[in-house]
């Protein structure tokens, strides 16, 4: 019988609403109302719909969020929130969470990946599960797997929405990011340096402009990595494809739904690095994963964009003059928008995470 995962994980947020029916105010009411007129208007325009969601029975209380509502984004009734503006108290259920870091590519994820290896078996903890796309695929098509085969930690560019199969634990997420178009720039450097011919891998570039080559790519990489969902027409894993739902490509245009996205951030991930800031980046992962991070992983420096035959690749002259062209195309930007939106949040949330480690330590 075929397998189709449910529409998209960002199609899955939580967000709270607190307060009784009964003693809501006018101003509330009224504030509802003109909520719900707004999404009408995105499911309208061709953006995912909200839906009232209860807890998941099986869920042990005190995990998540008792009301919750579906909505853009991963079911956070499923994963915990941000661990120093959404809960800062003992880090022991972050710990003892199943650890989901979703690899965000060229944003220093090579080297997060090879300390959360290192430092797994210094935690105690199963050796990680490195996701790609047929281990996914697998995972879908036998959820409960991830329960019975139980792993502390999984990582890869695939393990968005892996909290929705995890039953016997608290869940969480974390991600690094990058600037939208220092990205875009490493990821071109890195197509062009491994001669990758049109159509495969990061589509054709050897003979492209970096311009040209980004409006090819036609997409803020992070906003539909995390809309990506599974089909399988059949119960084989060659079958399987990664779907982006066809309403991703008009909310990636629609202002209020990727401010939305933005606005749940903290909601959908526990813990959120920046490249710039990778030693802090590391400090805030210890202190919420209650392990010892740091001290193991601040000399890492994994895959920086130096590649055999091509040592002009990492002049930062060069990268400099690429980005300025990137900026400058008005039509790649409307592209890229809702990255940009995202990691001008995200680097909020980065600094505010800050402040309140430096107050916890």
């Amino acid at each position: 019988m075929p397998t189709l995962a449910k529409p998209g994980a960002l199609l899955r947020c939580i967000f709270y609403i607190s307060g009784s029916m009964q003693k809501l105010s006018i101003f509330i009411s009224t504030a509802l109302l003109i909520t719900l007129i707004i999404y009408a208007g995105l499911f309208l325009s061709g953006a995912p719909s909200v839906q009232k969601r209860q807890q998941l029975s099986y869920r042990p209380s005190g995990w998540y969020p008792t009301d919750c509502t579906e909505s853009i984004g991963v079911n956070t009734c499923c994963s915990l929130p941000n661990y120093f503006l959404r809960y800062g108290g003992s880090n022991q259920r972050y710990r003892d969470s199943v650890i989901n870091f979703v690899h965000a590519p060229k944003c220093g994820g090579t080297t997060t990946r090879e300390c959360l290896t290192m430092v797994a078996a210094r935690a105690g903890k199963r050796e990680p599960a490195l996701l790609h796309e047929k281990s996914r695929f697998e995972l879908e098509l036998s959820p409960s797997s991830v329960n019975s085969q139980p792993h502390d930690i999984f990582m890869g560019p695939d393990t968005f929405g892996i909290c929705e199969h995890v039953k016997s634990r608290a869940c969480s997420y974390f991600t690094v990011l990058r600037e939208p178009y220092d990205r875009l720039v490493s990821l071109f450097f890195e197509c062009k340096q491994q001669n990758n011919p049109p159509g495969v891998g990061t589509d054709g570039c050897v003979h492209s402009s970096i311009v040209d080559w980004a409006l090819r790519v036609k997409h803020s990489l992070f906003f539909y990595q995390l809309h990506r969902s599974v089909f399988c027409p059949s119960d084989q894993v060659d079958s399987c494809i990664f779907l982006t739902p066809n309403s991703t490509f008009t909310a990636a245009n629609n202002v209020t739904y990727v401010n939305h996205v933005a606005d749940h951030l903290e909601d959908i991930f526990a813990l959120i690095g920046l490249q710039d800031e990778y030693r802090m980046t590391l400090k805030l992962m210890e202190r919420t994963y209650g392990m010892e991070i740091f001290d193991v992983c601040k000399g890492l420096w994994l895959n920086r964009g130096i590649y055999p035959g091509s040592p002009q690749m990492d002049d930062n002259t060069n990268r400099g003059e690429m980005k300025k062209q990137l900026m400058g195309s008005e039509k790649l930007r409307e592209i890229v928008y809702p990255d940009i939106i995202l990691y001008e949040k995200a680097k909020q949330i980065f600094y505010e995470q800050v402040r309140v480690y430096e107050r916890l330590k």
